[in-house]
Formats: structure tokens, sequence, C-alpha cells
């Protein structure tokens, strides 16, 4: 992402009122629907300054935006990413969640309902760990189906992540932009992608942010960062589902073809 553009997205969060985490803890929404929507990072500040009146930023230590990292679990025959391929309900995802530079990591289930709500249940776990202990495992016998040692390290998913909260319902936003998928030495970049999600306990579209976004012509996408990083990273895997994302990221790529179609 250029220096032009990281400075029109510093300039446009000071225009929000901030929030604090504690103060956000009763918008914590681990029982919701989420709506996502995909788009170009140039238009990211624009749509910035018209949310600014409706929403506060949370920021921390001085910080608007947030870096992650998530490392993600799956089967050795990709289980859960073949689940969503092929259009199951009643799905999971397993990941180890890093907010990076605090000492906040957790451990993480998501299972998506055939009512299309995500529940989340997560435990902390210690920064940087990619195997599973004693506590974990525990943990994970309650919440999946899934015998703990079957499951491996798949993919690492790199982002920076801003949060908005609605001064007027039980609303948040994610805002995830400079994406990076790696497995070992093989990694892609997103530097042109945003990933806006809109959390709520139950759909409601007279949100202003999806209000907003429709102005922009930008409407909803079901866009999943585990699912796209598997099919950028392992060629050999099906990947129709998910083949006009794909596409998508070749046209906003700037450097030739991320996902080569004749996989």
């Amino acid at each position: 992402m250029e220096k032009r553009l990281i400075n029109n997205i510093h300039n446009s969060l000071n225009a929000f009122e901030p929030i604090t985490l504690k103060e956000m803890d009763g918008v914590s929404l681990m029982n919701r629907t989420d709506t996502k929507f995909v788009f170009e990072a140039e238009l990211l500040p624009q749509i910035l300054e018209k949310v600014s009146p409706h929403y506060k930023s949370l920021e921390i230590s001085g910080n608007r935006y947030a870096n992650y990292k998530t490392d993600y679990f799956d089967t050795s025959d990709f289980y859960m990413y073949i689940a969503h391929q092929n259009g199951k309900l009643n799905r999971y995802k397993i990941r180890y969640r890093e907010y990076v530079g605090s000492d906040l990591s957790f451990l993480e289930v998501k299972f998506k309902t055939n009512k299309g709500k995500t529940m989340k249940s997560r435990i902390k776990a210690w920064a940087g760990e990619n195997e599973f202990n004693t506590t974990d495992t525990t943990f994970l016998n309650e919440k999946t189906p899934f015998d703990v040692s079957n499951l491996q390290h798949v993919l690492t998913n790199n982002f920076s992540r801003i949060t908005l909260v609605s001064n007027t319902d039980k609303e948040r936003l994610t805002i995830d932009f400079h994406l990076q998928f790696a497995k070992n030495d093989n990694i892609k970049q997103l530097a042109n992608l945003v990933i806006a999600e809109v959390k709520q306990e139950n759909v409601n579209r007279a949100s202003q942010v999806m209000k907003i976004l429709k102005d922009f012509s930008i409407r909803e996408a079901s866009f999943s960062k585990y699912a796209t990083g598997c099919a950028l990273l392992n060629p050999q895997l099906k990947y129709n589902k998910f083949k006009k994302n794909l596409l998508y990221l070749n046209k906003t790529h700037k450097n030739g073809n991320i996902w080569n179609t004749a996989n």
C-alpha cells in the first residue's frame, strides 16, 4: 500500500471520536451475524470520512489501527476448507490469533450455524504458539468434533485492522487491510484489498455504514480470509466456490496475477 494512501487513512481516522477496549466491552458480539464487503484500498479514506460522524474508532496506546497475526489449523486433507468449498453448513474454523504488540493472544473456535449466525469461543493463549497444550486440547475437545491429534498448522494470515463502534446501535465494523497469507516461504500479499465486516446481533441493513457502502456501489460479498489463503497457497485444492473472489484479487493486484487461473 502506498505511503500516500496510508497517510490519507491516518488523517481520516483522526476525525473519529476514540473509544477504549474497556468501553467497547458491551459490543463484544460473540454470537452474531457478519456481513462482509470487499473493495479496493483507494476508496478507504473516502469511506472513513463518510462514516466518521456515526462511529467511534478503537484507540489503543494512541493507535487507531492494530496489527493481527492469525495461525489457522485444519486436518491434513483440509476438511474445514473443503466443507466451506462444498457449501456445508454448520462448519468450523480453528485459529490462534495474536494481537501484535500487546500481550493478548487467543485460541479461537468459530462455528458458522445453518442459520447464518457466527458463534465464537476463545481462551487465552501464549503469543506465538503454534501447537496445542493440555488446556488447548481440552477446549478444542469441548468446542469441536475434531481429533486434536489430526490438526495441523496450514497457514498464517497477517493484517492490519481498524475497529469502529456505532454511536447508536449494538454494532461493530472491522476494516482489514495490508493482508498477507504465508506458509513457509510461500507468501501472498494483497496490498490493494480491504475487507470490511459489519458485526451485529441480527442483520440490520439500515446500518449507517451499510447505506454508505451502497452509495459507493459496494455490495455484500462472501469472503473468507482462511479459504482465500488456502486457495492461494495450495493450487491442488478445489476452488470453484471461491473463483469469483480469486479473479477479483487478480483484477486488483497491481503486479500481475496473484492467483494462477490455470490451476
